[in-house]
């Protein structure tokens, strides 16, 4: 294989990939703005020049499209080269507004720090400014394009990745500018994306336009709940909300990017109507009650069903927005303490179908990020899952008198013939995260805790096991699901010794071959598991 040097340091050439991105895997730092590793390198920016010795010649050439040959010698540190790095940031701060302080991109922006470290330490502009407008240009994006530096990362993510190409560029010389195409909008569901790439203050997100300083955000690896492609993503949170959430790069699952329905689907984390105590009455005007009352209540309950009816009165329904370890001690409490065999699931698919854009990334119909690893875990307890329509069927008929209902899907709704059905009920047990129709119909509420409050797996589609970090805790007296569902079947004398989640986990991996071998990272790790599960 062709070697090639760079610093003095030499390194075997890749097919393929550029001196740019050669560099970085080394940990050699080459400044650039108009690269992105998941879009083609125009080149245009100038900001990663190096001076380059190949076949007797030398000088600049730009890192980004520049491919390594045999023999060659790359140079990032030389005088010519930081010259140049400091007359490109010389031109790019020419009209480029000093609003640092009120920018949302201060702290992270690529060119605030490049003129610290490669820019000249004063401008020799005196000039008026050439001043650009800021313009409402989507649904959820803000262009001020007076911070612009023409890089066109934003152009080429709607040509190359969202294939919708609403944006171009403008005009010439001083006046050239990015914009939307007459007419058109930024409203293509991936639009958040250009926000992330933009390296300076030009594209902003509305939802989190003068928010927060990103120095007082702490970041928090986790897996967007959205739907089943489970994007590897980043919470950005303070004092116990959520502010943003922004891809993480995982190539194998959603590349650099998200969707929008994800990035800003997380609102009902803060909902007044958040569950914070157990509950038992139901009605509009339930009683609000300690713990250890709710549980005795939940005893109570499904003993007295199973001495009147018998064991087989009692069905449940797991929830695809529950972890895979939540769903375990659900199908252990269902098949070893409660004596069911059966198990609903709910779905939630939406009508469209998949949405595939031009790059190939998608945003899957199915709408709970653990649909598949809930039923992989159901069924490898030996549990028969259905659908929920059986559930209600059996309600109806009166073979089923008892039910346990997960939920912690934001959206869930009750259709009223379902309503009726839940009516017949002798008693149901809601855990849930949302104050909606079916915890009002609830005998006993047990309320749980969002995607970013407790720790876990998710199976997405394709049977990659991801894990989910806790940001902050549960609001009120909420817990976990998995410590609710241990201690409701400890209630019911079940003997669940779990002291953690990775406990679960390994419990879970023991008994559900398709979980083999699959080691819960714990809440310090700085990993994602990603495991396949036996089938993908």
């Amino acid at each position: 294989m062709a070697t090639f040097t760079i610093d003095g340091k030499e390194i075997e050439a890749v097919p393929g990939k550029d001196v740019l991105k050669a560099a970085l895997d080394q940990g050699i730092y080459i400044p650039h703005y108009c690269y992105h590793p998941g879009l083609s390198a125009p080149a245009n920016c100038r900001m990663c020049l190096v001076e380059i010795e190949a076949g007797g010649r030398r000088g600049l050439m730009p890192a980004c499209t520049a491919m390594p040959a045999e023999g060659m010698v790359v140079e990032t540190q030389t005088e010519v080269v930081k010259q140049s790095q400091n007359a490109v940031m010389e031109f790019l701060l020419i009209n480029h507004p000093l609003d640092c302080p009120v920018c949302d991109q201060a702290g992270e922006c690529d060119l605030q720090d490049y003129s610290y470290t490669y820019g000249p330490d004063r401008s020799r502009f005196h000039e008026q400014k050439s001043v650009q407008p800021k313009k409402d240009i989507g649904k959820h994006v803000l262009l001020y394009s007076d911070r612009c530096i023409r890089c066109t990362r934003c152009i080429r993510f709607c040509d190359e990745v969202s294939g919708t190409s609403e944006l171009g560029y403008f005009n010439r010389g001083v006046h050239n500018e990015v914009d939307v195409f007459p007419g058109e909008r930024l409203d293509n569901r991936l639009s958040g994306n250009t926000v992330d790439i933009c390296p300076v203050g030009a594209l902003l997100d509305k939802d989190f336009l003068f928010k927060q300083r990103v120095w007082f955000l702490k970041g928090v690896d986790t897996i967007c709940p959205g739907c089943s492609t489970g994007c590897n993503i980043r919470a950005d949170i303070n004092r116990e909300r959520i502010y943003r959430l922004v891809p993480r790069e995982n190539l194998e699952v959603n590349d650099y990017w998200m969707c929008d329905d994800g990035r800003h689907g997380w609102g009902y984390v803060h909902s007044d109507d958040r569950l914070l105590f157990p509950l038992t009455g139901g009605g509009e005007e339930p009683d609000l009650v300690l713990w250890t009352a709710a549980l005795e209540r939940v005893a109570e309950g499904f003993e007295k069903v199973r001495e009147a009816y018998g064991e087989g009165a009692i069905a449940g329904i797991a929830s695809g927005h529950l972890t895979n370890e939540e769903n375990f001690l659900f199908g252990r409490l269902v098949k070893d303490v409660l004596k069911g065999t059966q198990v609903a699931l709910r779905s939630k698919v939406r009508s469209e179908g998949d949405v595939v854009f031009k790059s190939g990334f998608t945003i899957h119909a199915d709408k709970s990020p653990n649909t598949r690893g809930a039923r992989e875990v159901l069924e490898g307890l030996g549990l028969s899952v259905v659908d929920a329509s059986e559930v209600w069927k059996g309600i109806r008929e009166g073979r089923i008198k008892a039910l346990y209902c997960l939920g912690g899907d934001p959206l869930e709704a009750v259709s009223e013939p379902e309503q009726d059905a839940l009516g017949a009920l002798v008693f149901l047990v809601v855990q849930d995260i949302l104050a909606n129709d079916l915890t009002r119909l609830a005998d006993v509420v047990l309320p749980g805790a969002a995607f970013a409050e407790k720790e876990g797996t998710f199976t997405n589609f394709a049977g990659r096991v991801q894990q989910i970090r806790p940001a902050f805790d549960p609001p009120g007296d909420a817990r976990a699901d998995w410590e609710v569902l241990r201690d409701v079947a400890n209630v019911l004398d079940g003997g669940f010794e779990y002291a953690s989640i990775q406990e679960v986990m390994g419990g879970l991996a023991e008994r559900v071959r398709a979980f083999e071998g699959i080691d819960a990272v714990g809440a310090q790790g700085c990993a994602l598991a990603t495991a396949q599960t036996a089938e993908a």
